[in-house]
């Protein structure tokens, strides 16, 4: 059992000086590390790594790399070192202090090269007294975290699918599968000693066989050759395996390109998106200069007016109705007077007849309002314009058209046509450096050498199928020499004692192989319905409506087959293909299931770190997995740590969850983010990560950044 404590790392990338402390509390065992993309999440994984294994732990595509940074001046020496301070308790509860140091020493050179000095690593006992050196600290760490396991204890959120994704080749997953399987769980010492007692229990059968006279030594001989035979055919069967395993393998990767070169290769199409795209962009400019001149309207209208000049006109609208209080205003009615003239009818409803008195008295009031003062005419006008503008403008707030709300949907038409138009000529770039691209002759190749290898593929199937015939009947072959030589052995007079070794070694040989396949099956057994049970708890029910975020609901389940492969079930008895048929979020959650059904099961308590787990995976989803990774271990089960590496992104809809699971966050930044990301600059030259005690829900002068509002995220230095 492993548990992290802390780690600092030196001048390993950007890493120029971070300090990390893990939480140890068994019931909040997740350690969240929060850092936005091109933060450090991948150095500080690979510091990890680099520290437990040396080189040979990292990635092959990371090995030709420096550790230092490519800032460092040319010629100057860097000491890049890595201290891990972590916990063992062993199988019969005695607990160790220990402190790992790894450290290097790199010279860059002008062609952005380095000269790397050999590592020296140092393994301290931490006891009362004092340190002690462990001698041969890589041969503990081993013990403790085999290499051979890294991408189970460290790992990404893409690499992590390789257990059952095509990303590598079928015979190599499954032999990761299995030799997971067999060094968590101890089955190859098991292996190790039955192939011993095997051994033991041969010489005694041949020498049983010698002493039983020619027939037996005959019979003993051929079964030696027969043996010999099937370990050759399962050899070549292995290598014909593997062969076509590469092969198609090989075949895939061109087809791939192949693939991408014709969807390239197509001018007509090609040609035919570029104008697409042209006519979009045209689109996109008519629509950003439309929100344009709209704005430009908007600006002269009344609905501005009233945002802007709001007190001064309400200012207008009091006096004018003090006017009005004194009767000052209104002060002409002329073309009320005339149109109810006209119309023969008073406002009240009266008829206004010729010659009736109605009449006159409206003809003597229209007499009247004409001799009203201009000025009142214009004050009484502006009445009217002023009440009928303050009507409008509540009518436009009530309706959200007011200048507010419409100056936003304005810019927000006016941004949304700009990104796209952005976005847009990157898409026209693209295609026009894809149409550049075109490799006729790529094509012809790659057409010519996949016809050849499907041959070659079709005539290693039909290899495999004849050798493995032959296999089944060397096999069968094997079970009648051997129960022709125990009969002739019964019948031979041995000596007591050469009969009873020779006996005790069968019967060890029949316990210790069974015993290997009962535990191997059992715990294979274990593990692969643990892992169902995990990946349907984070997937859903089929009737969860959750379950839109993986597709349609097929999954019946997931098991482990008998050669190791990883199995998606459907409920109609059939089973998906993992690189075709599941999306990203469902080869995380099945391979994550995956890992923690072998840790459960194993009953390996060792560190899980994982950056970036969450890509791809969103909803009912990401708090189902992240529910199911990090819940505290319950009375059957032993202590765990996760430490988990996540974006503001991932950390989106499962704060709650954070908070309970956490006994340890903090936040990775890098000052390159500034200005574009990072909000404050930093006190650095160079680009430099840095580490903040910011938890997922807080920010700072460090680590504060630009939108953080949209995650929530709160200043806790303001």
């Amino acid at each position: 059992m492993m548990r992290l404590l802390r780690a600092h790392i030196q001048n390993f990338k950007l890493l120029e000086d971070v300090s990390v402390e893990f939480s140890t509390d068994p019931s909040r065992p997740l350690t969240v590390i929060r850092a936005e993309n091109g933060s450090g999440k991948t150095s500080l994984l690979y510091a990890f790594q680099w520290a437990f294994y040396g080189m040979s732990g990292l990635p092959e595509s990371a090995k030709g790399l420096r550790l230092s940074s490519s800032t460092n001046p040319t010629g100057a020496p860097v000491s890049v070192s890595v201290m891990i301070e972590f916990e063992v308790i062993d199988a019969y509860g005695n607990s160790g202090h220990y402190r790992l140091v790894r450290s290097a020493i790199e010279t860059p050179s002008a062609d952005d090269s380095v000269e790397r000095s050999n590592d020296r690593v140092r393994l301290l006992r931490i006891t009362s007294a004092g340190e002690e050196e462990v001698e041969g600290g890589d041969a503990a760490i081993a013990s403790w975290l085999p290499r051979r396991l890294r991408d189970v204890f460290f790992t990404d959120g893409d690499s992590v699918q390789t257990f059952i994704s095509g990303q590598i080749a079928t015979r190599k997953r499954q032999d990761r599968v299995q030799n997971a399987i067999r060094d968590l769980l101890g089955i190859e010492r098991l292996r190790t000693a039955a192939g011993d007692v095997s051994w033991a229990y041969g010489s005694l059968r041949a020498e049983a066989a010698k002493a039983g006279g020619q027939d037996t030594s005959q019979l003993e001989d051929q079964l030696e050759s027969t043996d010999a035979s099937i370990v050759a055919l399962r050899q070549r069967i292995d290598a014909l395996r593997d062969r076509h395993a590469n092969m198609t393998e090989q075949c895939n990767d061109w087809e791939k390109e192949l693939r991408n070169l014709r969807g390239i290769g197509d001018i007509d199409k090609l040609n035919e998106r570029i104008d697409r795209a042209e006519q979009d962009q045209s689109r996109l400019e008519r629509q950003r200069g439309a929100a344009l001149t709209d704005m430009s309207d908007a600006l002269r209208s009344e609905a501005y007016s009233w945002r802007f000049l709001d007190e001064s006109l309400r200012s207008g609208l009091d006096v004018l109705a003090e006017l009005a209080d004194r009767r000052v205003i209104p002060g002409t009615s002329v073309e009320v007077l005339a149109d109810r003239l006209e119309l023969g009818e008073c406002i009240c409803g009266e008829p206004l007849l010729e010659g009736s008195e109605h009449r006159a008295h409206v003809l003597r009031l229209l007499e009247e309002q004409k001799d009203v003062p201009s000025r009142r005419q214009r004050l009484t006008e502006l009445s009217h314009i002023a009440r009928q503008s303050e009507v409008n403008e509540l009518s436009r707030i009530e309706s959200r058209q007011d200048f507010q709300h419409m100056s936003a949907r304005l810019l927000d038409d006016y941004r949304e046509a700009s990104d796209g138009l952005r976005d847009k000529a990157a898409e026209l770039k693209g295609l026009k450096a894809s149409r550049s691209s075109i490799d006729e002759e790529r094509v012809r190749y790659l057409t010519s050498h996949i016809e050849d290898v499907d041959a070659k593929i079709a005539e290693a199937n039909h290899d495999i199928g004849a050798r493995t015939q032959e296999l089944e009947q060397a096999e069968t072959l094997r079970q009648k020499i051997d129960s022709d030589l125990q009969k002739a052995l019964n019948a031979a007079k041995l000596s007591g004692d050469l009969a009873m070794r020779r006996d005790v070694a069968q019967d060890l040989d029949h316990l210790a192989n069974n015993v290997l396949k009962v535990l191997q099956d059992d715990y294979v057994d274990r593990v692969s319905e643990r892992m169902k049970q995990l990946f349907m708890e984070i997937v859903g029910s089929p009737d969860s409506p959750e379950r839109e975020d993986f597709g349609p609901s097929l999954f019946a389940g997931v098991h482990i087959d008998s050669e190791f492969n990883i199995i998606i079930d459907t409920h109609d008895g059939k089973s998906l293909d993992p690189d075709f048929e599941l999306n990203g979020a469902s080869k995380r959650a099945l391979t994550l299931s995956f890992i923690w059904a072998l840790m459960e099961v194993s009953a390996v308590t060792a560190p899980r770190v994982i950056d970036t787990p969450l890509g791809m995976v969103s909803g009912g989803v990401k708090q189902r997995m992240v529910d199911a990774v990090t819940k505290p271990p319950s009375d059957d089960q032993p202590d765990f740590q996760v430490v988990l590496f996540l974006t503001r992104s991932e950390l989106r809809d499962v704060e709650g969850l954070i908070d309970a699971r956490a006994g340890a966050v903090v936040t990775l930044s890098c000052s390159h983010h500034y200005p574009a990301d990072l909000v404050f600059p930093w006190d650095s030259d160079y680009p430099v990560s840095r580490l903040c005690q910011c938890n997922h829900r807080q920010s700072c002068r460090v680590c504060a950044r630009r939108y953080d509002d949209i995650h929530g995220v709160v200043r806790r230095d303001d």
